[in-house]
């Protein structure tokens, strides 16, 4: 899809908004640690282009169901996806996850408690 010239640069002016929004708000949500990953950490702005968060987050909701609370709390006019893991989770998975791994050595630390 062709894009028009200056588009990259809104949808980047977008994104930055967006995520000094979240930013505000996460102290208060009881997070531990944000990662922010995939396109934008590398400063690739893209029409589809979200938000990815990596979330540190002690919660006794099921894996499936954590990103709900924060795709509900989380201020966006922009798609946040969002992998949210306990302490003792996060600790093991980035080990285990080659994946995961890579996304914390390449992401940006945007929180940290």
């Amino acid at each position: 899809m062709p894009m028009r010239v200056g588009f990259s640069e809104f949808r980047r002016q977008m994104l930055e908004r967006d995520l000094q929004a979240i930013e505000e708000v996460i102290p208060i949500l009881g997070v531990e640690k944000v990662i922010l990953t995939g396109d934008m950490a590398a400063g690739d702005y893209k029409p589809d282009t979200t938000i990815e968060l990596i979330i540190v987050h002690d919660t006794e909701y099921s894996f499936g169901r954590r990103a709900d609370f924060f795709s509900y709390h989380l201020p966006s006019s922009v798609d946040v996806d969002t992998l949210v893991y306990t302490p003792a989770e996060f600790e093991e998975a980035r080990e285990r996850l080659p994946a995961l791994g890579k996304a914390c050595r390449e992401g940006r630390e945007i929180y940290n408690a």
